[in-house]
């Protein structure tokens, strides 16, 4: 596995810090699915080559968010059980990142659509097994991904689709065109570093 650059790794780190932001801010202004950490996510998993680091920076990021909004503001950012699915969620997000061996538009794209619906499914599942609101029964599995869709309609774009799952191809397209411009501009820096040196 190829060893990543100190400015590439500086780069990606930072644009991921980018999706930190975005949470907090999105959350601030009560915008709660239009969220760019399934983005980061996916993002760390098709960029970073040590996929070590690909697996830690979004987990990292989303748990500084969490405890930010436990210990700064009125939103519950630490809640239990249910934790841990939202968490292997964006694991899954960004297993799908390292899937994707070749980058382009369609397939890019594909993965972020693919990253909501991951984050829809195990973080409903994290509901119906740690919260008592429906029976432990198939019938009552599929109640609570159904229950769930009215959810979006509170939100700013009012739908599931436009919320997670538009949510994720915009800051995956934002991420991902940020990177592309960056990069020459960071690896011709450390070129002329590494040439003067």
């Amino acid at each position: 596995m190829k060893k990543e650059s100190l400015s590439n790794a500086i780069l990606v780190a930072s644009l991921i810090f980018v999706t930190v932001l975005c949470r907090l801010a999105t959350n601030y202004f009560e915008i709660y699915n239009f969220t760019a950490m399934g983005a980061g996510a996916l993002f760390a998993g098709v960029i970073l080559k040590d996929k070590k680091y690909a697996y830690a920076v979004p987990l990292i990021s989303l748990l500084l968010t969490d405890l930010f909004f436990y210990f700064f503001t009125d939103i519950q950012g630490i809640y239990g059980g249910e934790m841990l699915f939202v968490y292997a969620g964006h694991m899954l997000v960004t297993f799908i990142g390292t899937r994707i061996r070749k980058v382009t538009t369609g397939r890019v794209f594909l993965g972020a659509v693919a990253s909501g619906l991951v984050f829809y499914l195990m973080s409903n599942m994290g509901t119906f097994i740690f919260r008592d609101l429906y029976p432990h029964t198939l019938s009552g599995l599929i109640t609570c991904y159904w229950s769930a869709i009215p959810f979006y309609k509170q939100d700013v774009f009012g739908s599931f689709f436009l919320n997670t799952i538009m949510g994720n191809v915009f800051y995956t397209a934002i991420l991902f065109s940020a990177y592309a411009v960056l990069k020459p501009v960071f690896i011709r820096g450390e070129k002329k570093e590494a040439a003067i040196a």
